[in-house]
């Protein structure tokens, strides 16, 4: 079958499935750059996550440095009661939690996605020797954190209290 009528004229069928073809290849286009748009935005939205706690795929003196200093915000935070907990109290659970929960899935999403290349294999060891060492020091480090939290504190109001007021002056 050519697709012709006797009269020479196009069969409308043929019109009509050719006509079909190019809208399904505009389609199948279509549905392709739709799909790469948006396995892009996935990678996007995870780099955005990854930003926010990266110090947790990084080595752990990284981690506990960055840790310490949310801790020191949370307790200023509990101290000018603009929070309901003191902060020492569920930091172990939490953070565990959170490495379980957020910071592992979210690494290994990353390594799947292959945006950082070989390196998101090392930040995925990272988050997970980093959850296993604070599980065994984890305990410790934030009765560190208490202590020395409340020896900043104390130096710091010292040095306060040492500055001359406007009056002395």
């Amino acid at each position: 079958d050519t697709g012709r009528t006797s009269d020479g004229g196009q069969d409308k069928t043929s019109q009509g499935d050719q006509q079909q073809g190019r809208t399904s290849a505009k389609q199948r286009r279509l549905n392709r750059l739709m799909a790469q748009n948006r396995k892009a935005t996935i990678v996007i939205e995870h780099l955005i996550q990854a930003s926010d706690v990266s110090h947790c795929m990084q080595h752990f003196d990284i981690y506990m440095k960055w840790n310490y200093r949310l801790f020191q915000e949370m307790s200023r935070a509990y101290e000018l009661d603009r929070s309901n907990t003191e902060p020492s109290l569920g930091w172990f659970k939490s953070e565990i939690w959170f490495f379980d929960n957020y910071v592992i899935p979210l690494a290994r999403k990353l390594d799947e996605c292959g945006v950082f290349g070989a390196h998101s294999q090392e930040y995925l060891n990272y988050a997970l020797q980093n959850r296993k060492r604070f599980a065994l020091t984890g305990k410790k480090a934030i009765e560190d954190y208490k202590t020395r939290y409340q020896e900043e504190k104390k130096m710091k109001n010292k040095k306060m209290s040492a500055k001359p007021s406007f009056d002395e002056l």
